[in-house]
């Protein structure tokens, strides 16, 4: 296969949504009351110029060929650990920091071994997907990413312990990111 071939399938695995017969569609959420609503726009622009960017550098310029098969390892763990954490979220998932209203803290899948496999999936993602296609100057856009993933992270550790009292105790059984490590 070839690494664009690669590399649209795993973008169409990240973003075709499957509904399942008899599933809900989630409720749309809007943001709370002091949501860093320029943190969540930031990340998310981060995140497409990436996505959108590898292939438009990708046609200007050949690529890398080395390091595109632990790129694609990164991406599609990146998309497995994506989907399998969004399906843990259920109801809770929310592209905002603060929790949604009325939802129970997530300790299952994923989050019994990772308090933010979602952001972990994103990381995976943004240093992946430029190396899947051999795309330097894009895989520069994953520094300011991680560093906004990173400062997610935080302030949802922050909102996470202002909403759930039982979340000090989850964070202190339940690595942040990586197993076994932080």
């Amino acid at each position: 296969m070839t690494a664009a071939f690669v590399y649209l399938l795993l973008v169409a695995a990240l973003v075709v949504r499957v509904r399942m017969e008899g599933g809900s569609r989630p409720v749309p959420t809007l943001p709370g009351p002091g949501e860093p609503v320029w943190l969540v726009r930031v990340h998310h622009v981060l995140l497409l110029l990436i996505l959108a960017g590898a292939p438009l550098e990708r046609l200007v310029f050949p690529g890398a060929a080395a390091g595109r098969a632990a790129g694609a390892a990164l991406f599609g763990s990146g998309v497995v650990l994506y989907r399998l954490a969004g399906r843990a979220l259920g109801p809770a998932l929310s592209p905002f920091v603060e929790p949604r209203p009325g939802v129970a803290l997530v300790t299952r899948g994923l989050y019994r071994y990772l308090r933010h496999p979602m952001y972990l999936s994103q990381a995976l993602i943004a240093v992946g997907a430029p190396l899947t296609l051999g795309c330097r100057l894009t895989l520069a856009l994953a520094v300011p990413a991680l560093l906004v993933l990173t400062l997610r992270t935080w302030r949802e550790e922050q909102a996470l312990a202002r909403t759930f009292p039982e979340y000090a105790r989850y964070a202190a059984e339940t690595a942040r990111i990586l197993p076994f490590v932080c």
